[in-house]
């Protein structure tokens, strides 16, 4: 089915970290100026500032509790540190910096805002709140779902507008029942296998098609090396925190990952899932799913409280490690003569999109 603009949910700019200058948000610059559109309803736009605001509050905060706790760790100048925190500290205040980061990813990507003002009717919403319609459901709390029902009414009344299907990326149930009683929204979870309904079919996604059905097979070799490679840095660079369980009351000095094996998620046929989200005449950007198997060693200080004096007396150390899996997205980015040999080709950019955030060592005692 042709349609003729793709939209997103706030659920999707969260599940993909907020990060607008990067990763497949990115991807989505390649809509600006291109006959299929990108809309972004002004509730979401606003969702996600308010979300974007929060999250540079957050990082504010541990920021300066970071410089605050260096200071007495490292026994530093308060001088040195101040200047430290002047650099790294902006100006800016959170609404600001927000306000900046949607702003610019509104104008990369071309996007069009849709006001919800003459598009939506009161008397429309009050009446599938009443009747529990999608996207109120009658088993939740339907207070909380008047955001989605202007946003997803603004969208479809701009369609109708428009005489356009749209598209629209979520992973929010509702919005999922919304659209099968409506005309001109379909929904989707997966944002890379939305973007690849508006790629062109020309010889890069025909490459595409074939290193799929070889990437389970650790083919064709440089590509598969190369993914492998790219891999085992990005793994050994992820920064977990540590969770453990003792009878003794512990600090973590240290978490190494180490890369171990991985695999491709693959279809029904045993092809590996790749969806193409941009393609041009000499580069192609597909996201891959993997399955990655990886190790981490962690060191310990445990100690036990003395009952005498009140404090805490180190009693030695553990280096446990423990084997985990995760599955995570890739954006693998892809240059040269699509129409030549597969030779011709090279993977020339790597981003592990997605990974987990901490590592659970489990029962820890003294080595």
């Amino acid at each position: 089915m042709d349609y003729g603009a793709i939209t997103i949910d706030t659920s999707v700019f969260d599940q993909k970290g907020l990060k607008l200058e990067s990763g497949i948000l990115k991807t989505l610059e390649q809509f600006k100026g291109k006959p299929s559109y990108l809309i972004l309803s002004e509730i979401i736009v606003k969702e996600v500032h308010a979300h974007l605001k929060k999250k540079a509050s957050d990082s504010r905060t541990q920021l300066k509790k970071a410089i605050r706790e260096s200071r007495l760790n490292l026994s530093g100048s308060e001088e040195d540190f101040d200047q430290a925190s002047n650099k790294l500290i902006p100006k800016q205040d959170d609404n600001e910096i927000a306000t900046n980061r949607i702003n610019s990813f509104v104008e990369n990507t071309g996007a069009e805002v849709i006001p919800a003002t003459g598009r939506v009717e009161l008397d429309e919403i009050i009446r599938r709140y009443f009747q529990s319609e999608a996207p109120f459901a009658e088993s939740r709390k339907k207070k909380s779902e008047f955001p989605d029902a202007i946003a997803l009414l603004s969208l479809e009344s701009w369609a109708k507008e428009n005489n356009v299907r749209i598209l629209a990326v979520t992973t929010d149930d509702d919005w999922e029942k919304f659209a099968e009683q409506s005309n001109h929204v379909d929904v989707v979870k997966d944002l890379a296998a939305a973007i690849s309904q508006f790629q062109p079919h020309t010889a890069a996604i025909e490459f595409c098609m074939y290193i799929s059905s070889k990437l389970p097979d650790n083919e064709p070799k440089d590509i598969y090396e190369a993914i492998h490679y790219y891999l085992s840095t990005s793994v050994s660079e992820l920064d977990l925190f540590p969770e453990a369980s003792s009878f003794f009351s512990w600090e973590s000095d240290n978490v190494e990952v180490v890369f171990e094996e991985f695999q491709f998620v693959t279809d029904q046929d045993g092809n590996a899932l790749l969806q193409p989200v941009q393609g041009q005449n000499e580069m192609l950007i597909v996201e891959a799913k993997v399955i990655i198997d990886a190790t981490a060693y962690g060191t310990f200080s445990l100690s036990v409280r003395d009952p005498i004096d009140k404090d805490y007396v180190t009693i030695g150390g553990a280096s446990p490690n423990t084997d985990f899996q995760f599955e995570s997205e890739v954006l693998l980015t892809f240059e040269g003569n699509f129409e030549g040999e597969n030779g011709e080709v090279e993977l020339t950019g790597f981003e592990l999109l997605s990974y987990p955030d901490s590592v659970d060592f489990g029962e820890i005692e003294p080595d």
